[in-house]
């Protein structure tokens, strides 16, 4: 069956909705469904559940989906051992990420990684730890980078770097001067908090209440411009890595203050792979690229627990 129409079919599995896959692929689309109907007509069962809140996938569509997925990669994999034959690594790379992650650290090293292989098309997706593991185990994703993953099914890990937690706040905070801070010690400010990141929830775990009990008020979003933004603007402190927040901390807008706590200096970044199947050439390149980089993070702006 066609690579194409491959494509499609999984698009919209994966979305839920032609018209997302539609936009996804940006095609039409009523050209999506005709290739859905054509796929469906060939083999005389439906794929999918047409439901009012979207595409559902039957017991024949998962096989399918399995089908497909696996089809692509195997070509996706022919296409860039045949052109390394020709020392140039093409195909696709599909990395996913925590949305920290895209705001320094991505930038920088795909810049240098597209320089050296224009010829790699990149797919990078945000989403927290547990969207990621599942996007990485079923191998939706070449690649995944998220905080130590409690789940492992399906997944190996390349590399890990450390990566402690800290209390970010602006510069003319009151405890922006002190060597380290407690928990407790925090919890007389509001928290700012990105309620999408399950691994940094998972380690600071029934701490936060200490915020409730103080009856102190408790900020959350999904997205960390958000919280950036009110964080520089000092509304109250916020609990990350340092990953996030290299430039403002570099600027001096805001500083970043050791977390007391063995538990909390504990936390790691982890570089992900699907163990179920081969690399393509592509992904492999990638994986020993962001291996590289995330390597030379260990070092920089306390990464390493200075």
């Amino acid at each position: 069956m066609h690579a194409a129409v491959l494509r499609y079919f999984e698009a919209v599995a994966e979305e839920g909705s032609i018209r997302r896959a539609s936009e996804r692929l940006n095609i039409s689309a009523s050209a999506v469904n005709r290739q859905i109907l054509k796929i469906e007509d060939y083999f005389g069962t439906p794929l999918f559940e047409r439901r009012p809140d979207g595409m559902r996938l039957t017991e024949a569509g998962q096989l399918m989906l399995r089908h497909s997925r696996d089809t692509l990669h195997d070509f996706r994999r022919l296409h860039g051992e045949i052109d390394n034959l020709r020392s140039v690594v093409s195909g696709e790379v599909a990395i996913a990420t925590l949305d920290s992650l895209t705001q320094h650290f991505l930038p920088d090293t795909l810049t240098r990684f597209i320089e050296a292989h224009p010829a790699v098309q990149i797919r990078v997706t945000a989403g927290d730890p547990n969207e990621i593991l599942h996007s990485v185990a079923r191998g939706n994703a070449d690649l995944g980078l998220t905080f130590d993953p409690v789940w492992r099914g399906g997944i190996h890990e390349l590399q890990n770097i450390p990566c402690p937690l800290h209390a970010i706040m602006r510069p003319d905070h009151e405890l922006a001067g002190r060597a380290s801070v407690t928990l407790d010690e925090c919890s007389a400010w509001p928290l700012v908090y990105q309620d999408n990141t399950g691994s940094i929830r998972g380690f600071l775990g029934d701490s936060l209440d200490i915020f409730k009990r103080a009856h102190k008020p408790v900020l959350t979003s999904n997205t960390l411009a958000l919280l950036k933004r009110l964080l520089l603007r000092g509304v109250g402190i916020a609990f990350y890595t340092r990953l996030g927040f290299v430039e403002e901390l570099a600027e001096g807008r805001l500083v970043a203050v050791p977390l007391e706590g063995e538990r909390l200096s504990q936390l790691r970044l982890c570089l992900l792979a699907p163990s179920e199947r081969s690399p393509t050439v592509a992904a492999r390149v990638m994986a020993e690229h962001l291996g590289r980089d995330m390597g030379g993070l260990a070092g920089v702006s306390g990464l390493d627990g200075r």
